[in-house]
């Protein structure tokens, strides 16, 4: 069949497939819904693309007989078309991870399914049908977040190796080649219940701007689009340029910065560089209010905390800036034993394998993962103690605190207290004390230990 639509649609996903770098390739996988848009991507690739092409669906369990309908759907019509397509059925309500709602864990189940299925099946790309809409739909939905000019890009067009062939083409015409070509397509009964923010964009707002204000809004949001990915592109160097500036290391931290490089960058390019680290760490994007606040923050002295996700905090105050999972912001439980001279005992105490052993002898000793304290005793046996800094008495907290190490890392830094007839005294790996060998914590000690004790590993 000829139609000026399919030619047209044919035409854009080719010049897509160029500059996305995916049009030579031998092979695509398609993330197939059986909505409008994946249907037509299929079948426009099926036409339009010379190397091989499969498909991929994931029944998430969350609409019920709606989405055991689309299961079946999409199966039987690979089946007919004589497409290969992969089908997983996942329970993504029972599978979702501290602090993570339903919509972002399906999200993580489904891409995570596809990047299995493109590896095993040496597909060197996965196509989703975001098509123009979409990217004016995000865009907007940015835009009443509060972005700045990041957020005006909308939907990129590639993400390594997740691609976007129809992300210039409109959804009315993705729907007129479906009717014209006859290809049945699923609807999703959830697009027409307006009390979504995506759904009143997409359904009241936009016909409303394109019937009163402008006929060709959308294509004026995408040149927005366009510019701003090029700025973003472009910012994006820098970004990373600035990143590496501030980033530090530490054991226990998501990511650590040096906090007095970060006050000497500009207000730009520290939000740039936050905005880096946030994608890095595939963290939710901060809103212009939240990333000034953030900004503001990091511009203070004195401790804080500032939450970034429901499981990830940002925490400040001291030497370095840490984003710490919110669990390790726990001190764990205190525990103990008494051992005899020339004993040896193991215990476990948060992320931490401690081994002991009491010798007539001063000193710290490391092996590899391991930390194996030496401690000093004046007796045949002593009372040892593994807990927190905040577990102290006053004398010993103010000693240990008074440590360049972070506040933030002192909940999970263990503290040996040992008692016997003549001696009761604490050890804090980081203290100069304690530096010696090689191992995990020494890390730690390098960059917290104080300039006037040089280190002697």
């Amino acid at each position: 069949m000829s139609s000026t639509i399919r030619e047209k649609l044919c035409r854009e996903i080719k010049t897509a497939g160029e500059a996305q770098g995916w049009l030579d390739a031998p092979g695509i996988l398609v993330a197939l819904s059986g909505g409008g848009d994946s249907m037509a991507l299929l079948s426009l690739l099926l036409i339009c693309f010379g190397g091989r092409v499969a498909a991929a669906h994931l029944e998430h369990g969350l609409r019920g007989e709606p989405s055991i309908r689309d299961a079946e759907f999409v199966e039987d019509y690979c089946a007919r078309a004589g497409v290969h397509c992969f089908v997983r059925r996942a329970d993504v309500a029972g599978c979702r991870l501290a602090g993570e709602s339903a919509e972002m864990a399906g999200r993580r189940i489904r891409y995570e399914f596809f990047d299995e299925i493109a590896r095993g099946e040496n597909l060197p790309f996965i196509a989703t049908g975001h098509n123009a809409d979409d990217a004016v739909e995000t865009m907007l939905q940015h835009i009443f977040r509060g972005t700045g000019v990041a957020g005006l890009s909308g939907i990129s067009a590639r993400r390594g190796r997740i691609v976007r062939p129809l992300i210039s083409c409109a959804r009315t015409e993705l729907r007129q080649f479906l009717a014209e070509s006859g290809i049945p397509w699923r609807e999703d009964e959830t697009n027409d219940e307006n009390h979504y923010q995506r759904n009143k964009i997409r359904n009241q707002l936009i016909p409303w701007v394109r019937a009163n204000i402008n006929r060709s809004f959308e294509r004026a949001m995408l040149g927005l689009a366009s510019e701003s990915a090029e700025m973003n592109a472009k910012r994006a160097g820098e970004s990373e340029a600035s990143l590496a500036l501030v980033s530090r290391e530490h054991p226990f931290a998501l990511a650590a910065w040096d906090a007095a490089a970060a006050k000497r960058l500009s207000p730009a390019r520290l939000s740039s560089a936050l905005r880096a680290q946030g994608a890095k760490l595939a963290l939710p994007v901060l809103d212009r209010s939240r990333l000034s606040q953030l900004c503001r923050l990091m511009s203070s002295s004195g401790r804080w905390r500032f939450q970034w996700a429901d499981d990830v905090e940002v925490c400040g105050g001291g030497p370095l800036l840490g984003w710490i999972p919110r669990s390790l912001l726990r001190p764990p439980a205190g525990t103990g034993v008494r051992i005899r001279r020339g004993e040896r005992a193991a215990l476990k105490w948060g992320l931490w394998d401690v081994v002991l052993e009491l010798e007539l002898r001063d000193g710290g000793k490391l092996k590899n993962n391991v930390w194996s304290a030496l401690l000093p005793a004046s007796g045949e046996e002593c009372d040892i103690s593994v807990s927190c800094v905040f577990d102290l008495n006053k004398k010993d907290k103010r000693r240990i605190l008074c440590a360049k190490i972070p506040w933030w890392s002192s909940y999970n830094m263990p503290i040996i207290s040992w008692k016997n007839e003549n001696r009761d005294e604490t050890w804090q790996p980081g203290s100069i004390n304690c530096v010696r060998g090689s191992g995990d914590y020494v890390i730690i000690a390098k960059v917290f230990a104080q300039a006037k004790h040089p280190l002697s590993l």
